[in-house]
């Protein structure tokens, strides 16, 4: 099941929603990653300790969150820009004083699951203007905070190395930001990955612009019900476990009393 899944499978099935599988949130995430003078070993620790939702509401409650992140080789050698081996390798020797703020974005504008001919899910997304704006705002205000922390080198993690020196002076950041929106955001040129997949089979009183119901019954088939992620009617603001466990839950509830 999940949204990826659960809207694949009612596709093979036959079922005929104009909304299904649309709609498909997936809480873009990435970060920007600092070097300090000391050892900070990011991959010890507690996983995730801190994290911040001063910006979690720019726009109708969508904006993002910064979030701390264990940082192991596997992740910064994906999140390193690759230019040559000798390069890469220099960066990845930098790791153990490498710190990263993480961005958690609210995505409003979904992508959409369709199924192929062998009934494989299929998925199609891309970030929006109006998501993108909170992308970039996050980038710059990422840099702002690993400046304050103290941060010798600020990079994100492009296609092509671009980073700056806060000792630079004024400006630096501004000028970086600027070749960061040269170097591009898009597909294949900035690292962004999804750890939350929601809304594809999204639950709503209209059978046109939903899957399931309040019930989590899918619309107008008996007996048949959703009851995971794919059910959000948007992305939600936070981590969606507690709410996944909560539709699950009361689906479940539900269903029994009506046996």
């Amino acid at each position: 099941g999940g949204a990826i899944h659960s809207p694949a499978l009612l596709l093979r099935s036959g079922v005929a929603l104009p909304a299904l599988g649309r709609f498909l949130a997936l809480h873009p995430a990435t970060g920007v990653f600092g070097r300090m003078d000391e050892p900070v070993r990011p991959w010890t620790g507690t996983v995730q300790a801190h994290y911040s939702d001063q910006f979690a509401d720019l726009d109708d409650g969508f904006g993002f969150k910064f979030e701390t992140a264990p940082v192991h080789p596997s992740l910064f050698a994906l999140a390193v820009p690759w230019e040559s081996g000798a390069q890469h390798a220099e960066r990845m020797a930098q790791l153990a004083h490498t710190t990263i703020c993480g961005i958690l974005l609210r995505d409003r504008d979904g992508g959409r699951v369709t199924v192929d001919r062998e009934g494989n899910p299929v998925v199609r997304y891309g970030i929006s203007a109006f998501d993108h704006a909170h992308l970039r705002r996050a980038v710059a205000a990422g840099a702002e905070l690993l400046e304050a922390a103290g941060a010798r080198e600020i990079w994100a993690p492009l296609a092509r190395w671009v980073s700056y020196h806060p000792e630079e002076g004024a400006g630096a950041r501004a000028r970086w930001l600027g070749r960061v929106e040269s170097a591009g955001m898009g597909p294949n040129e900035l690292l962004l990955v999804t750890f939350h997949q929601m809304a594809s089979c999204r639950m709503g009183d209209d059978p046109q612009s939903s899957v399931v119901n309040a019930d989590n019954q899918v619309h107008g088939i008996d007996s048949l019900y959703v009851a995971d992620a794919s059910t959000f009617p948007s992305a939600s603001g936070v981590n969606p476990m507690l709410t996944i466990m909560g539709i699950a839950h009361r689906a479940a509830l539900g269903i029994a009393n009506r046996l």
